[in-house]
Parts: structure tokens; sequence; C-alpha cells
């Protein structure tokens, strides 16, 4: 565990887009899940403003349900290099915190194409007068074409079970979620946190008081 929380730390990238679905989720060969007492939630974000949105938002969210997370602002704060700690650090933060599960999220890919818009054709009613007749006819019209570039983002979230340490395989849950074409981070960074807890609670591998 200690080494597979520390290599997230290097992703400190992460863009957020407007649309997120969680679209592929795998779990942990016989791992039925259990309730948690604390969950240190963390976000790999390339700005403050995006991991406390996101952190808060699943917290907030943990709390509606009885779940008691925190975010990691406190735990990691924003002016310090993470790649600095070693796994020892991290793993005695966890543990002084007395967190028994962690959720890290953070960017795995990022790719780019581009996309056709408009060059659709159709026909526009038009009325001319012809002598003292008005009649109505119709014009054939194409919308200009061009090309933009489309921006997706892989995002992926993983769930440590600090119990599991003894196994080396502390990760009993994974999602990913493919953002597209960001605009307000702040908004999509709450929907993508909220289709996150949402998922993992309906897994059944974080459970409900």
């Amino acid at each position: 565990m200690k080494t597979k929380i520390l290599l997230a730390f290097i992703v400190m990238s992460f863009l957020w887009g407007c649309t997120s679905t969680m679209k592929y989720t795998w779990t942990k060969v016989d791992y039925e899940g259990r309730k948690f007492n604390k969950i240190l939630v963390v976000v790999m974000s390339a700005t403050v403003q995006g991991r406390t949105i996101a952190e808060n938002t699943m917290v907030d969210m943990f709390a509606k349900k009885g779940i008691t997370a925190t975010n990691s602002l406190t735990v990691f704060p924003p002016d310090e290099n993470a790649l600095e700690l070693s796994e020892d650090e991290i793993q005695e933060r966890i543990l002084s915190g007395n967190y028994d599960g962690v959720l890290i999220t953070k960017l795995i890919d990022a790719s780019a194409r581009e996309v056709r818009e408009g060059g659709d054709s159709y026909y526009q009613p038009v009325t001319y007068r012809y002598r003292r007749s008005i009649r109505t006819g119709y014009m054939y019209m194409q919308e200009p074409e061009y090309y933009r570039q489309e921006e997706s983002y892989v995002v992926e979230s993983q769930l440590f079970d600090v119990a599991e340490e003894a196994t080396r395989e502390s990760v009993v849950w994974s999602g990913q979620s493919t953002l597209t074409d960001p605009s307000s981070f702040e908004s999509a960074a709450e929907t993508y946190s909220k289709t996150l807890v949402k998922t993992l609670l309906k897994s059944g591998k974080i459970v409900v008081n």
C-alpha cells in the first residue's frame, strides 16, 4: 500500500471535464466491503481550488451517509512537495490520523483529436413575388464546415483498505471515467465527485452505517 500511494502522488496534473461517467470499475476478488471508520480523500489536482472542491464534495457526500471522511489538505499541505516524502512518512501520516481507508483520484491519460463540426445542409423556405402573386420556394443552404480539437482525460479513483496491508494488495476497488472537453473545472469536479461516491456506495465496498 505504501508504494502504491507514493506512486499516486507522482501524477500532479489533473483536469476536470464537463461530463463524467463511471464507465469501468474493478473490485478485488473476494473483497466483500466493510464499514470504514475514517477515510482520507486525496485528489491529485494542478490547482488547490480544484482539489479543495473535489475533496470537500466527497467528504460532504460521505457525511450524509454517516461515513467519516476528511480531505487531505492538512495531511498533505498544498505547499509541500509530495515527491520528497518517503514511503514511511506517507504511511506514518495515514496511520497517525487513524485512517483505515484512503481514496485517491488522479489523471492517468490525456488525448486530443480533431472533430468535424457543421457542414449540414437544409432547405430554407423563401417567399418572393411573381407579378401579382406571392409564391413560396425553397433555397438550398449549407452550413460552413470546420474542425475543432476535442480533449479527453481519463481519470482513475482507487480505494485503499489499510487493513489489507499485510496482503500487499490493498487496492480493493478502482473506477475510471472519461472527461471530455473541460470547461468549468469547478462544476465538473463536483459532478465527478458525486458520481464517484454514488458508484462506490452502490458497489457496497464502503458499507453505510
